[in-house]
């Protein structure tokens, strides 16, 4: 039995199930343990359960035997794609974030199926989407500040995306199409309406419901998004085969990462 750890915010965890799916798919038995994260406060705590999942929860007594030892443990080390980590032996309790779409790519047709809200909407997620999917062109822009301003930890860790990384994908994606209609997703909308100022968009707070704020970025055209994962899987799941996405270059401040994924255009 493989147990994967799920913990951080919906688009952690979203990757953390990747991952263990992934696994299960190539024949592993695959539990997830939602321990730590059904006491994680921060971002909402736990969210999978909005989505068509489908991979069963670990029991408390496999957790508690994994914790003391009789389980091999294995952590994520650093933020590259590590091969060790889809070949397991035994029973293993498995921590980290996987954050490349390196440990999953090849099952990206299964988490189309599964990462879709299994219950009721809001309207007003519904009329947004329903002008997104009238439209010719569409992109969406994700600004994060939160707890990357307020929190000098998550700062030193993550920084932010400054406005001319956005002013100058804007300009990208504006040479590239015509007829565009912006998107803006932000937890700090007001800062965002008199810092970002983008003709043609809807401003929207996604301090709302996460999971239909991923749901309206995947709907877009084309995505621009921040140096995080709720934006990251916002773009991800796009279906257009013909979108562009803009992705920071520096994903950390000091971390090597393979977080933006190869075909993504890097500022």
């Amino acid at each position: 039995m493989i147990i994967v750890r799920i913990l951080g915010g919906l688009g952690n965890q979203m990757f953390q199930y990747a991952y263990a799916k992934a696994l299960a798919l190539e024949g592993y038995a695959v539990k997830l343990d939602l321990s730590k994260v059904k006491k994680y406060k921060l971002h909402g705590g736990y969210q999978l359960d909005k989505y068509k999942i489908d991979l069963k929860t670990a029991n408390s007594l496999s957790i508690f035997l994994g914790k003391i030892g009789l389980k091999k443990s294995k952590k994520e080390k650093n933020l590259i794609f590590n091969e060790n980590l889809k070949t397991l032996k035994g029973n293993e309790y498995i921590k980290g974030y996987f954050q490349t779409e390196k440990y999953f790519k090849k099952i990206r047709n299964t988490l189309l199926t599964e990462f879709v809200i299994n219950q009721k909407t809001s309207s007003e997620m519904e009329k947004i989407a329903e002008k997104i999917k009238l439209l010719e062109n569409s992109c969406s822009i994700h600004i994060r500040r939160g707890d990357y301003i307020s929190d000098k930890k998550a700062n030193s860790i993550h920084g932010t995306c400054n406005l001319d990384y956005y002013n100058r994908a804007i300009e990208i994606i504006k040479s590239k199409y015509l007829n565009l209609s912006f998107f803006v997703f932000s937890d700090d909308i007001y800062w965002t309406k008199e810092n970002l100022i983008i003709e043609n968009a809807l401003y929207i707070n996604n301090k709302s419901i996460p999971h239909e704020d991923i749901y309206l970025m995947s709907l877009c055209k084309h995505n621009i998004i921040a140096n995080s994962s709720f934006s990251w899987w916002g773009a991800w799941l796009n279906k257009n085969d013909y979108k562009t996405v803009i992705a920071p270059k520096k994903w950390f401040v000091d971390k090597e990462n393979e977080v933006a994924c190869e075909n993504w255009i890097k500022l």
